[in-house]
């Protein structure tokens, strides 16, 4: 399992919990702007749960994650049809979503899109992708937990099963598995 973020993490612009005005309760998740329409990566495997519209959050993409069965949200995705600034499901009538390529069920792997960068709902003041994750469906009301905490953590697990896997290859290969790992 795959952990990764969504984009470098110098494009944070908002943290979980900030209170910070003009907000009157904590951020409920992680705010990246990297740029208007640019392609979002999943951040891990999984599948997509929902595709759906809030007035606040805008367009939303939920992926249930195999790991650990979280649910992360990304949140003021642009649409395909109308653009970075949709106005939600009235735009809709035929009853289709912001998604071009991607409907719920689909499987996702850590680093395929999963929209594109927006400015869609009420809440959002400029494009960025808010994120968020939770132990249960739909992120308008469900706990939320810190998301960048959680991927550092697990890409420092990652990284450490990676060097515990070298290490291995060194007890079984001996003093050969210098020149060996030099190739």
């Amino acid at each position: 399992m795959t952990w990764q973020h969504p984009f470098p993490k110098s494009t944070l612009t908002d943290l979980f919990g900030d209170k910070a005005p003009p907000r009157t309760s904590p951020h409920r998740g992680a705010d990246y702007a990297p740029g208007e329409n640019k392609i979002i990566p999943s951040v891990t495997d999984g599948f997509v749960n929902r595709i759906f519209w809030s007035n606040c959050l805008g367009w939303i993409c939920e992926v249930k994650s195999d790991d650990h069965s979280i649910y992360i949200g990304y949140s003021h995705l642009a649409c395909a049809k109308h653009g970075v600034n949709c106005s939600g499901t009235g735009a809709h009538k035929d009853g289709s979503t912001c998604m071009k390529n991607l409907k719920v069920g689909d499987r996702v792997s850590a680093g395929q899109p999963v929209g594109r960068v927006g400015n869609t709902g009420s809440c959002s003041r400029g494009a960025h992708l808010h994120l968020t994750f939770a132990k249960k469906s739909d992120p308008r009301y469900a706990k939320t937990f810190d998301p960048v905490k959680f991927i550092d953590q697990k890409i420092r697990k990652q990284k450490k099963a990676a060097s515990q896997k070298s290490g291995e290859l060194g007890r079984k290969y001996g003093r050969f598995w210098v020149f060996l790992n030099k190739r």
